[in-house]
This record gives C-alpha cells, structure tokens and sequence, in this order.
C-alpha cells in the first residue's frame, strides 16, 4: 500500500465523519424525542418539600477562580502541543535534510504550536470573534519570536544583521500555511459545534473499519501472484476477500468505540480532550504523508506518526498536573439548566455561552430534549444509540430515578471541566425528575424567553422553584417575547427576589453567567 493510497484513504476518512456525524446526530435526536413521549408507567409523585441542600464555592468569587482556570487551561494546551511538536519538528527536519538551522527548529515548533488553538477554543467555548483575534495575536506573537532567535542565532554565528533578517516573518507565515494547509482543512470539517460530540467517535472507528478495501485489494493482488493463491482468488471473487478481511477489521472498529466509550466513563480524557486528539492525529498523520509521499522516507514517517500519537496523551495528562489543572472538588456548586422547549438554535446559543462557562466551576444538570442533544451527547450515549439501547438512558421509574441522582457525575475532568449530567425522561416521570434536580441545585437559570399564554411550557417548573428554593439562587433569562404577568402568576411575591436578565442578543447571554456566579458569590 502505497502513501498516495493511504493519503486517499485518510481524507476520505475524514469527509466521511462529518457526513456520518450529521446523520447520527439527527438519529439520535429522533430517539430522544420518541423516548419522551413513550412510556405508559403513572406519572411519579413529586418529592417531599425539603429544605435544599447548598454546596457552595468553597470561598471565594466563582469568577476569579474561573479566570485562574481559563489561564491554566490555555497554558497547558500550549505546553502539551509545543512539547509533541519539538520532537516532530526536528524528525520533519531530518527527513527533509533541512539542516540543523536553531531558527528553523524553532519555526517548525511554533507551527505546530497552532495546534492548540483549536483545543483550547473547544475546551473554554471560545466565540468565533475571539478565536480570530487569538489566532492573529498568536500568528504574529510566534512571528516575533522567529525573527528574535534568527537575530540572536546570526550574532552568535559572527554574521551580521541586516534588515533582510524580515524576510523570516513572511517565511513563518509561509511555513504554517504549508504545514498546516492541510490539517485546517480537516480541522474545519470536525469543528461545527454540533458535531464534536460525535466526530471523534465515528472518525475512530470510519479510520480503522475503511482500512478493510485497501487491505483487500492488497492481499488479492498478492494472492493472485502466487500459485497457490491464484485458485482461492477466483474462487472467492473481489468480494469474498473484501469480507475476510472486513469482519476482523470490523470487529476491531467495534472494540475501539467500546474501549473510547468506556475510557470516557471512568474519566480517563474529558470530551474535549478526545477532540484534542483527533485534531492532533489529524495533524500529525498529514505531516506523516509528507514525510513518505514528498520525502520518500517510509520509516521515519511511520515512526512520527506511531510516535506522537503515544505522547500527546500522556504529555497532555503531564501538563495538565503540572499546571494544577486536573483537581478534585468536594463542593463545587452545580447548576440547573431549565428553558421553554423547542427552541433549539436559542437554547445552544445559551448552552454555550453560560453552561459550558459554568463547567469550570461546577457541574451541570438537565433535563435532556432534542434542543441540546448536540451539546450532551458523550462517548457512552453513541454507543447506547449505535446498540439500540437509548431506553437505558431514560428514567422509567423510581428506581431509576434514585440510581440516576446516586450517580450525578460531580466530580472534574482531568482538563478541569466538570460534565453535564442530562436526564431523559419519559411523559410521566419528567416531573418528579425535575423537582428532584431542583433540590439539588445551587444556583438556577431558566430561559423563559417565548414564555406566552399560548406556550406555557415552564410554568410547572416556575411554580416549583417559587415553593422549593430561595429565589435569590434563581435567574431568569428574559426578552421582549417574555409575558411578565405569567412569570408574576407563577412566582407570586418571590418574582422580586429573582435576577432577570434580558437577553436580546448572543452576547448578553454574559451578563447572565455574571448574575449566576453573583448567586453563589
């Protein structure tokens, strides 16, 4: 098998996962929503008023630690790529016979340092605006540092500097669209928010499964020059071999989305970090190819490619610890996620902007709908789907239900972020669940926006936090669509004691995250 063939075969791969991906994730949506309104058990009795338990922050304001986190984070994606990408840089380097030049390692270094800015975007729920400006401050920041050590390597060489040493920075931006040309193009074919949650999955399995037809098509070619293996080919045909070696490739596909799926329940990587990984695999294979279709240089891409794929985890989880990223919590205060249904592309604009900041304090609960099924959707719910055991995840009884909240998921991933718990529940259960997560919860914030006499959809859930929690813990996100007379019936003479905040556009979704860690200040 050829580079040229593998080359075709990775990108396919890649084309093939997103298309996959989408389909997927609009299965899995219809098996969520038929869930909801099956079921025909008797709706269960709502729980005994309480007085709510209270985790707390553990001292402090929410959002200083949540800076203080944001900082590591990034600090440790830099640290985690930059150390991968030295050693793949100077690999790239012999095998291109480019010299031993200290600036050009550097170059090479530093774009593939890149790499990070997708991880980090994902992890902390970067805005494109944002991402943009980090990218031309981290282009131009990489740029100086080039020119810097192309200076100090010519004094130290005894030869002079001249302005010409400038061309080094058009030469770096020349060197990272080469470099990464083609892994941005795969990058972006997995970066759709709506798909991150199933891209690494199905990529891990499309990889392994559509090695099958070239290594079929290599073992008919071989077969067939031997005299013993010329009878067996035209007995079995093209299809024949493809199967022989389908069903083991398969079953090995198979074992990969189980062992993904479990690692990802004992909290070995977090769903950011499988991203991670993903788009550095993709890198790293796509240096690879260069290496053994330009460069002729089989071994030493093999080498890179099997290479960094065996560090970039363990110096990820390396960083992570050092930097004091990865921690325990023993009272972080959790968050409720409450919203009028129906209103998907809404409700992931607030998802994103709130709930995914909030995973850095603390963790999240939900009722789980087909709005957000693109943001919740792990490792362990694809192979629930792709087993055709979705009614695992629905609460049916009160059994259930008890397992569930014995089982919230309070503590954090290695990458700092906490997860979100999400409860699907049937037409008689949903009720008590949510009652449930109420008394559970710190701090809550409800989208009550298209609250209208003809859509009512959260009153139940306004009646009970007015009769079960303190509303001072409650906020509201509201806008001109919001009858305020409703939210006044519903909450009598609390409606004083709740934050509302109105929220017109993406951007003021912010000041609602303000308000929630006001709540747990």
């Amino acid at each position: 098998m050829d580079g040229g063939e593998l080359s075709v075969h990775f990108t396919n791969s890649v084309l093939v996962t997103a298309a996959i991906a989408v389909f997927v994730l609009w299965r899995y949506r219809q098996a969520i929503l038929t869930g909801m309104t099956q079921g025909a058990c008797a709706p269960l009795p709502l729980p005994a008023a309480v007085t709510p338990a209270v985790a707390g922050s553990g001292g402090g304001h929410p959002l200083a630690g949540e800076r203080s986190l944001r900082r590591r984070i990034v600090a440790a994606w830099l640290l985690t790529t930059a150390l991968c990408a030295l050693p793949m840089a100077l690999v790239y380097m012999v095998a291109a016979d480019f010299g031993k030049a200290p600036t050009y390692a550097l170059g090479l270094t530093l774009c593939y340092t890149i790499a990070a800015l997708p991880m980090i975007a994902a992890t902390l729920a970067w805005q494109p605006l944002r991402i943009l400006g980090a990218l031309i401050a981290m282009m131009l920041c990489f740029a100086g540092l080039v020119l810097a050590a192309g200076v100090i390597e010519r004094s130290l060489g005894g030869r002079p500097v001249g302005w010409q040493i400038l061309g080094l920075i058009p030469l770096f931006f020349e060197l990272a669209w080469n470099q990464l040309g083609m892994a941005g193009l795969f990058w972006l074919f997995s970066w759709p928010v709506r798909l991150r949650g199933v891209v690494p999955v199905t990529f891990a399995a499309v990889l392994v499964f559509g090695l099958a037809p070239f290594a079929g098509s290599r073992l008919t070619a071989v077969l067939a020059g031997t005299e013993f293996g010329t009878p067996w080919v035209l007995r079995l045909g093209l299809n024949g071999i493809f199967l022989l070696i389908a069903l083991p490739v398969g079953w090995l596909a198979w074992r990969r989305l189980h062992r993904l799926a479990e690692d990802y329940e004992a909290k070995r990587f977090s769903d950011a970090q499988l991203l991670a990984r993903t788009w550095w695999l993709m890198l790293v294979v796509t240096i690879g190819f260069d290496i053994l279709i330009a460069r002729e240089q089989a071994g030493i891409a093999l080498l890179l490619i099997v290479g960094e794929i065996l560090l970039f985890a363990p110096v990820n989880a390396w960083a992570l610890r050092r930097l004091g990223v990865a921690r325990r919590s023993e009272a972080a205060p959790t968050l409720l996620l409450l919203r009028v249904f129906g209103y998907t592309a809404r409700t992931e604009r607030l998802f994103d902007r709130v709930a995914s900041r909030w995973r850095l304090i603390g963790p999240v609960t939900m009722i789980a709908a087909p709005d957000v099924t693109a943001r919740t959707i792990d490792a362990g719910d694809y192979l629930r789907w792709l087993t055709g055991r979705v009614d695992e995840l629905f609460v049916n009884s009160r059994a259930d239900l008890d397992a569930r909240l014995a089982s919230l998921d309070l503590q954090p991933d290695p990458d700092g972020r906490f997860r979100i718990n999400e409860f699907c529940c049937r037409e008689a259960t949903w009720q008590a669940t949510v009652v449930e997560l109420m008394l559970r919860a710190d701090a809550v914030i409800m989208d009550a926006r298209g609250l209208t006499p003809a859509r009512r959809g959260c009153e139940f859930e306004l009646q009970q936090l007015a009769q079960r929690l303190p509303l001072r813990r409650v906020v509201l996100v509201v806008d001109a669509t919001t009858d305020r007379s409703l939210l006044q019936l519903a909450l009598g003479d609390g409606v004083n004691d709740v934050r509302l905040v109105e929220v017109r556009h993406a951007r003021d979704a912010d000041r609602a995250f303000d308000a929630l860690a006001a709540v747990c200040a």
